[in-house]
Parts: C-alpha cells; structure tokens; sequence
C-alpha cells in the first residue's frame, strides 16, 4: 500500500496531452490541508486511465452508481460535450450492472 494522505479537499485532473508531448495523459492529484494545497502526485501514462466509483459496505465493497453521481455532481464547469460524456457513462454503468444481475 501506498502513503496514506488526509486531506480536508481532494482534487483529480485528468489531461489529455498535446500528440508532440512525451505520454498521451497527465493525470494530477492535488488536495488542500489547513488552507495549505499542494501536488502530492503526478502520473505520465499513455494509456488512456480509468476510474472506479464504489461504496463499501461494511463487509463488501461494491460498483456504485450513487458514488458516481456524488462525484460527478462535483465536476468543475461541465461543457455540453462532458454532460454527455457523463450521462453516457451513467448510462452504461447501469447497463453493465444490469447484465451483471441477469
């Protein structure tokens, strides 16, 4: 396991790379602690990163459509593109869960 870090606000940026750049995504964490905020890592990948939304639930953790929702509430300015590209995957977490039940 890695460090562990506390923090009062956690932020996560995803950016897609200019094609002349090293790697094809940069991915940031930043948080804030006692009005201090720093960077406290950076990843250079050229793969394109994933994320998880899940809940634990006392003895099982478990995909979470409600955890997805929760942070993606919290977006930084949505454009029309990334509303769609969140109701997209909203809509194919459900699907996914569904065939998951079936």
């Amino acid at each position: 396991m890695g460090r562990l870090v506390t923090a009062d606000a956690v932020e996560i940026k995803f950016e897609k790379q200019n094609p002349d750049d090293a790697c094809e995504w940069c991915i940031y964490v930043r948080v804030r602690k006692n009005n201090k905020e720093q960077n406290i890592l950076t990843i250079l990948t050229n793969e394109k990163p994933y994320t998880q939304f899940t809940m634990c639930a006392g003895s099982l953790v478990k995909n979470s459509k409600d955890t997805l929702g929760e942070v993606m509430s919290n977006v930084v300015e949505l454009s029309k593109l990334e509303k769609e590209v969140i109701d997209n995957a909203i809509k194919t977490t459900k699907n996914l869960k569904n065939k998951n039940e079936n």
